[in-house]
């Protein structure tokens, strides 16, 4: 549903939500990193990226609002 690049909401332990950004689709969930780590990545540089299960995307960020999936 996401595509590399988008900006997505996810939610983690205790409900907290932050915003990432999509680096690679797999097939259970998405490779996500943070604004300036995806930043990093584009100039062939090396940045944290972490694996989140479909389930845990909320939804696309637009304008730091949420589109619900």
């Amino acid at each position: 549903m996401f595509k590399k690049g988008d900006r997505v909401v996810v939610e983690g332990y205790g409900r907290r939500r932050a915003i990432l950004r999509v680096w690679e689709v797999k097939q259970r969930g998405y490779q996500l990193c943070t604004e300036g780590g995806f930043s990093e990545m584009q100039k062939g540089r090396v940045a944290a990226i972490v694996g989140f299960p479909c389930n845990d995307i909320v939804g696309l960020a637009v304008d730091e609002t949420i589109a619900l999936c």
